[in-house]
């Protein structure tokens, strides 16, 4: 066997060398990458912001609603993975900067739909990509196998966390899991 680094080197039957992972404490490297991917995100978010007055949340909210049409707040919930409490905030900020307004439905009058006004239209022309900008670019350049590959392996941690049921609001919160409080 050749040692290469962590990872050895195994001679196969069929004339190939397969990796043959060390025990090593991939738990302490599994934690270590996710803080790193919630640190990225949590600056790319404040970057947001910052340079364009809007957050992670309610630019994914705005491009969400601005693609399927007028939506209510619990179909809008089921597209961005965010409770309607969460969404009833960031839908306020939005309407506060006239980017979207709330009409009741024509056809049922209980219903009350969120629309995007013509300036919050002008603005999902010109927004900028809710994912970070040098992960968009990676991301770009994989086949669609290396991209599905990614997408079902951190699809398989969130099962592996049981944390399906939790918001996927891109801003960080502190506090126990499963105490939900509003974004801004």
């Amino acid at each position: 066997m050749l040692m290469t680094g962590k990872m050895r080197m195994s001679d196969q039957p069929n004339g190939s060398s397969m990796p043959a992972i060390e025990d090593e404490r991939h738990d302490l490297k599994i934690l270590q990458n996710l803080r790193k991917i919630i640190r990225s995100v949590d600056i790319h978010s404040r970057k947001l912001s910052m340079q364009h007055d809007i957050t992670a949340p309610q630019l994914i909210t705005l491009l969400a609603i601005a693609e399927h049409g007028p939506l209510t707040i619990a179909s809008i919930s089921k597209e961005v993975h965010l409770s309607a409490s969460t969404l009833v905030g960031i839908i306020d900020r939005l309407e506060a900067k006239k980017y979207v307004e709330r009409k009741r439905s024509e056809e049922d009058r209980r219903q009350v739909l969120i629309y995007v006004t013509k300036l919050g239209n002008k603005f999902v022309t010109q927004a900028p990509s809710p994912l970070q900008e040098t992960l968009a670019a990676a991301l770009s350049e994989l086949t669609p196998l290396e991209q599905s590959t990614i997408s079902l392996s951190l699809q398989r941690i969130v099962e592996l966390m049981e944390a399906k049921e939790l918001d996927a609001a891109p801003i960080l919160e502190t506090g126990a899991i499963g105490i939900h409080k509003n974004h801004k």
